[in-house]
């Protein structure tokens, strides 16, 4: 059986983060695993973009590619958090990976945090990169 991953991506640094640490924890992260980078993007009807959530796909999966990983690229649009934990449900993943601000608590309670949504949710383990 191979691991499945989804990797949630945003375009932010914490992406960035996130993916780094994945190339360079090879004994954690295999590049024969089955990887899923997925964006959500907010929004209603024609205010969604395709072409431009996949441009945004385009530099994790080159980065990926890089360094040996094939994943296979999914956009979504709706609310970030749910939309997480219904496609780590949808892909059988074993692991949920995403990058998190640090935000402070106070931030977190006033701005709403799609890290404390996704793992107050999700039915797979997560890990948080900071």
């Amino acid at each position: 059986m191979s691991m499945k991953l989804l990797l949630a991506v945003d375009g932010s640094r914490y992406t960035r983060r996130m993916l780094t640490y994945i190339v360079s924890n090879e004994l954690l992260f295999r590049p024969f695993y089955d990887y899923v980078l997925f964006n959500v993007q907010p929004g209603e009807g024609n205010r969604y973009d395709v072409a431009a959530n996949n441009a945004l796909l385009e530099e994790p999966n080159q980065f990926l590619q890089a360094h040996g990983f094939t994943p296979l690229c999914v956009t979504r649009q709706g609310e970030p958090a749910k939309e997480l934990v219904v496609a780590a449900k949808q892909f059988q993943s074993n692991l949920l990976v995403m990058g998190c601000r640090g935000q402070s608590a106070i931030e977190s309670m006033v701005l709403g945090s799609v890290t404390a949504a996704v793992l107050a949710h999700s039915h797979v383990p997560v890990l948080v990169v900071r």
